[in-house]
């Protein structure tokens, strides 16, 4: 059963890795919304929610991140951030002292 998810899980990272340049330049197109428009980036229009996958994705690419960090480059709120890994803590992310992984 725990072969079968792993492998599932796999799955799911190799087919999140496939995205990893939309949610790049998601992040730089709402960096140059937030220059243009004087508006924090966490405040614009679709930034306030993150799925568990969107952390994911982006610990995936930068282990060790904390949720700072992770919140800067999502353009999310710390807050946000925390909850998604809080939320997430037993099953798919870990916190290590250097910051969180994917589990």
């Amino acid at each position: 059963m725990v072969a079968q998810i792993d492998e599932q899980l796999a799955e799911v990272d190799a087919r999140l890795a496939e995205h990893q340049e939309l949610l790049k330049e998601r992040r730089r197109l709402l960096a140059a919304k937030s220059a243009l428009t004087g508006e924090p980036v966490s405040s614009l229009k679709g930034t306030t929610r993150l799925s568990t996958d969107t952390v994911a994705a982006y610990l995936a690419e930068h282990p060790g991140s904390r949720a700072t960090g992770i919140a800067k480059a999502l353009g999310a709120t710390q807050g946000v951030v925390s909850a998604c890994l809080y939320r997430g803590r037993e099953t798919r992310f870990e916190r290590r002292a250097d910051g969180w992984y994917v589990r």
